[in-house]
């Protein structure tokens, strides 16, 4: 019973740490260059693909505002709206 506890403890860790990603980009395809991704779990950050083959940059956001993917910008945390968070096309 002991070792079925630690094998389902073990596993909780394993499978939160392998999918808790921030959404940072690999920029492996060049069709991210250029392009801005979300922060997961800082919604006044993101991310930005300069180089190909090079993991995206964390951008900051200016102080009171939030990025938000759909506008590719940041905007006042009044007009920001939760989305389901996606992953660039190849991470970090």
């Amino acid at each position: 019973m002991k070792f079925f506890l630690c094998f389902v403890v073990l596993a909780t860790v394993v499978f939160v740490t392998v999918s808790a990603t921030d959404g940072r980009s690999g920029c492996r395809d060049p069709i991210e260059v250029g392009e801005t991704y979300p922060h997961h779990f800082d919604h006044a950050k993101y991310w930005y693909c300069e180089t190909l083959d090079v993991p995206a940059t964390e951008m900051q956001c200016p102080h009171g505002l939030a990025y938000m993917h759909l506008l590719k910008e940041c905007i006042p945390w009044d007009n920001w709206v939760w989305k389901q968070p996606e992953n660039p096309p190849t991470l970090a």
